[in-house]
């Protein structure tokens, strides 16, 4: 009776061992990916990039972490693609534009006039990026798979010196994100420079720029409110292809139901994203009247005119010069996100924003 006794005594102990031990063996094996942030974790789009990494973490029961580098402390924004694909880095945010050569399709998804709703916009760019086969074949050359996306928000105008119109811009030196954007400042008689958005700030503070095509989302971050003098709101186009990508070999080792609930979250998380910004640009833009005293004016619709037709004319040149360069499907890639874009903007007036339904 004594042996029974001392062997269920000894059982349970082991039992009671096992028990304690399997939350210090489930942190083990948790899968930590290491995200290279370019912006501050205060900021707007650092929340939202939180955001999403707690919302990984919830839905995965612990299985997945993200740990952030914010500020391009681990990997600089201009380096995001060779960040990921070197392995320095599991997720980054590299720009079409930061790496050209890089992305000949991809880039052009950033033309001027891209989109008119920010929701239809980033899932349009999901379709295109999954679907479409020469683009889906560019992110795996590349060895990185779309993660989840990036929206600038509207590009507008801002300057160091408020001007009455378009054409007091001619002559003038801006800021440009790149790609076809630098031809349709051109065809506006402006001075276009390509440089990171970390770099605007001190280039505006020196006036080495007269100007920037600006993102309220991101000067609000960045503090431009203490450069710019006058925002021109002008709604020239946006930013997708800043997205937040996560190295290929890094994601194929991730166990199916895991792929499955980070792309069912990429859908999420454009809603999520798209209703924030929506709010958040009518916040910023009032707060720099009020508090910093920033002069806000809507183009005229002579100057808006003006604006869409240089912006129809730098996308055709673009085009044209991808394929002289040998990116021959840069069309059906351009014609397939504008259609899965304006497939979005049709479902949002018929059914309205997925916030919106029932």
């Amino acid at each position: 009776m004594g042996r029974i006794v001392k062997a269920g005594i000894l059982v349970a102990l082991a039992l009671f061992l096992v028990a304690a031990l399997m939350p210090v063996a489930a942190q083990a094996k948790a899968i930590v990916l290491k995200f290279a942030s370019p912006v501050p974790p205060k900021s707007w789009i650092g929340q939202q990039q939180q955001w999403w990494g707690k919302e990984l973490e919830k839905r995965t029961k612990g299985r997945v972490k993200v740990q952030f580098f914010w500020m391009g402390s681990l990997v600089e924004w201009k380096d995001g693609l060779h960040g990921v694909a070197s392995g320095i880095c599991d997720i980054a945010n590299p720009c079409s534009t930061y790496h050209p050569s890089d992305f000949p399709l991809y880039i052009s998804l950033d033309m001027p006039y891209n989109g008119n709703d920010y929701w239809a916009a980033m899932r349009a760019t999901i379709d295109t990026v999954e679907n479409q086969p020469d683009l889906k074949a560019e992110f795996e050359k590349n060895g990185m798979k779309f993660l989840f996306n990036w929206m600038s928000g509207f590009f507008h105008f801002g300057v160091s010196k408020p001007v009455n119109s378009i054409a007091d811009l001619k002559g003038k030196t801006f800021r440009s994100f790149g790609g076809a954007r630098i031809k349709w400042m051109e065809y506006l008689g402006i001075n276009p420079v390509f440089m990171s958005y970390a770099e605007i700030y001190e280039a505006m503070d020196r006036r080495t720029m007269d100007g920037v095509e600006l993102v309220l989302m991101l000067s609000d971050a960045f503090k431009h409110y203490e450069v710019v003098k006058q925002v021109r709101v002008a709604n020239l186009g946006f930013v997708v292809t800043c997205a937040a990508t996560i190295n290929l070999k890094v994601w194929n080792k991730l166990p199916k139901d895991i792929q499955d609930i980070m792309l069912k979250l990429r859908e999420d998380y454009a809603a999520h994203y798209a209703k924030g910004l929506m709010e958040l640009e009518g916040k910023i833009l009032e707060n720099w009247q009020k508090k910093y005293g920033i002069q806000v004016v809507k183009i005229s619709a002579a100057d808006d005119k003006t604006s869409r037709e240089a912006g129809v004319k730098a996308q055709e040149f673009f085009l044209k010069k991808q394929e002289a360069g040998g990116h021959m499907a840069v069309r059906k890639v351009w014609a397939y996100y504008n259609q899965a874009r304006e497939k979005y903007e049709s479902e949002i007036k018929t059914k309205g924003y997925p916030w919106q339904r029932k």
